[in-house]
């Protein structure tokens, strides 16, 4: 009997996972399974030590090699299944990707997953398989196959990283989704938009006064902007300002939240690795996190407390939770939508006023233009800036190029049940698919001399755009990005003031002019490297 443990073990691995993991999804368990796998072995060890004889070390010794066994036919059994049967085994990709996402995890270790997807295009093709049930399309009808008009696609686990908590506007499950939708388009109606945009210009005028204080210095962009971007949010968002532009400094909480984005860089790929950190470890930037939820949850019972007349884009949640049974169902949501509201509606924004001014600096040809159109109109306008077609198309531009959603880990699909074909080939249902803006934006399928920056291509040369279809900054259909008409009017604010008063250079150094695309890191939003800028005042 003695002998046949060894065999049993094994056997009862590659039973485990015949029986068990080799059907449905486990991110969600992922933390449940870690502790109960640790929870049998040091039961085994209590249990063992109390009806064998003999020494704790020879009892301990022989439970690890039996657990070591099982273990082993676990994984083989799942290697095994991942490399040579799977369903997906046709599909061309890193053979190490296949066997685990962990591949995936290792090789974007530095945040850099844009580039890792680029190599993996550029050696494998369209159709790459990068994960054990994964496809990334490199295919400019992707983002339309993902969440056009006959899509039937659902959300993948990603949306599930931090479970149970309701963040409805990215819920997996369509009612909700489409429920919570509704409310954030009329947070987002014409009127509203209207009050938004009279907040926004008094802090784009904040903005270009600390500009004016250092003109002809050298200016470290990433924090100031970043500071307009929460100070902004923290305004039409919660009826709050942040105050950082006023105080010359990070506001604290904020900072956690920074943070905590930096761990996505990292494990986005495989999404069960932080649902475990955050589960049971919290450590590390897991902790931040939770610091940053924590920080949100206090605008929130702050804007509660307060019977504010203003017109803010939470007002229109606390209006709808305030008709609910307010139970902790409906909070959850409130919470969620919450922490969304601020979480999403700044690093893009930041990100995309970064890049924007990092083209304008490395190509000033294209400065002169738009500061060609805003000559004689209110660049406060922001109907007036929506017409200025040089201004559109290099923000359009620039997007192509360096797009804030690098990758679309946070914008994944799983297939219907019948499966999905793109340009004839068929993806099984019930997969994970993905794909790369980053990727799609430098596709010569989609455009005509994709790697040069030519803005007109979105206005008087659009025989350069072969594929309109490679391009959505912000998504399309459903799950389009509610939040794109205030994004664009910040961009095109501060952009309008700033070179309506100054000329932008790249501030003295060999760095500078690389740092932003050569430095930038893909953690969920891109996350561009140090910009140092110069601004002098226009003559004439």
């Amino acid at each position: 009997m003695v002998d046949l443990l060894p065999l049993s073990a094994l056997l009862l691995g590659i039973a485990t996972h015949h029986g068990l993991f080799i059907h449905g999804e486990w991110h969600i368990q992922a933390p449940s399974i870690a502790v109960y796998h640790s929870l049998a072995f040091l039961m085994l060890i209590s249990l063992h030590c109390s009806t064998v004889s003999g020494s704790f070390g020879d009892s301990l010794f022989s439970l690890i090699g039996l657990f070591a066994l099982y273990l082993l036919g676990l994984f083989s059994s799942i290697s095994v299944y991942r490399l040579f049967f799977h369903r997906l085994s046709i599909f061309p990709g890193p053979r190490l990707a296949a066997l685990s996402k962990i591949w995936h995890v290792w090789k974007c270790r530095d945040s850099r997953n844009h580039h890792v997807l680029n190599d993996w295009y550029q050696k494998y093709g369209t159709f790459v398989r990068t994960g054990p049930n994964e496809i990334t399309v490199f295919h400019p009808a992707s983002l339309d196959c993902m969440d056009g008009p006959k899509s039937r696609n659902s959300r993948s686990d990603w949306y599930d990283i931090l479970y149970p908590k309701i963040f409805s506007i990215f819920s997996r499950d369509k009612e909700i989704h489409n429920e919570r939708r509704k409310i954030w388009d009329t947070a987002m109606s014409s009127t509203s938009l209207y009050n938004y945009y009279a907040k926004l210009v008094r802090h784009v005028q904040v903005f270009e006064g600390l500009i004016s204080e250092s003109v002809g210095q050298p200016i470290a962009m990433n924090d100031l902007i970043s500071w307009f971007t929460f100070d902004c949010m923290g305004d039409f968002g919660f009826s709050q300002d942040f105050g950082m532009m006023s105080e010359r400094k990070w506001l604290e909480p904020i900072l956690y939240m920074c943070a905590s984005w930096s761990l996505l860089g990292v494990f986005s790929p495989a999404i069960w690795v932080p649902r475990i950190s955050f589960a049971i470890f919290q450590v590390w930037k897991a902790k931040d996190w939770f610091k940053a939820l924590a920080f949100s949850e206090s605008l929130l019972k702050a804007r509660l407390d307060t019977e504010s007349s203003q017109v803010d884009i939470v007002s229109e949640f606390i209006y709808d939770y305030n008709r609910s049974e307010k139970g902790p169902y409906e909070y959850s949501k409130l919470s969620g939508d919450a922490s969304v509201l601020l979480f999403t509606g700044t690093d893009t924004t930041t990100s995309s006023i970064i890049i924007a001014l990092y083209y304008l600096a490395r190509f000033p040809i294209h400065a002169r233009r738009i500061q060609d159109e805003l000559d004689g109109i209110d660049v406060t306008d922001v109907r007036t800036l929506t017409s200025l077609p040089h201004l559109t198309g290099m923000i359009n531009e620039s997007m192509r190029l360096l797009p804030v959603a690098l990758t679309t880990n946070p914008g994944s699909r799983i297939t219907p049940p019948e499966g999905l074909t793109i340009d004839g080939t068929f993806i099984p249902g019930g997969v994970k698919i993905c794909t790369s803006r980053y990727v799609l934006g430098r596709l010569s399928t989609a455009y005509e001399e994709p790697d040069y920056f030519i803005p007109e291509r979105w206005y008087s040369r659009p025989e350069l755009v072969k594929d309109r279809r490679a391009f959505a900054p912000f998504g399309i259909g459903r799950y389009g990005c509610v939040g794109k008409p205030i994004a664009m009017a910040q961009i095109r604010l501060v952009v309008a003031c700033l070179l309506s008063k100054y000329s932008i250079a790249f501030a003295p150094g060999k760095d500078n002019e690389e740092s932003v695309e050569r430095d930038m890191r893909d953690q969920t939003t891109a996350n561009p490297g140090k910009l140092v800028l110069v601004f002098e005042k226009r003559r004439g």
